[in-house]
């Protein structure tokens, strides 16, 4: 599962939950004021 996330948003809940859970996931870090995605890519 891919996690789409933003440093200090609400998307940290979800990431606490599925450590805690043991789920593996993809953290995709994401850029909100110029909407890019780590790595390239636009997310808008």
């Amino acid at each position: 599962m891919k996690l789409f996330y933003a440093p200090g948003a609400c998307s940290l809940s979800p990431h606490i939950v599925s450590r805690e859970l043991g789920l593996p996931i993809e953290l995709k870090k994401v850029n909100t004021k110029d909407k890019t995605m780590e790595g390239g890519g636009d997310y808008w």
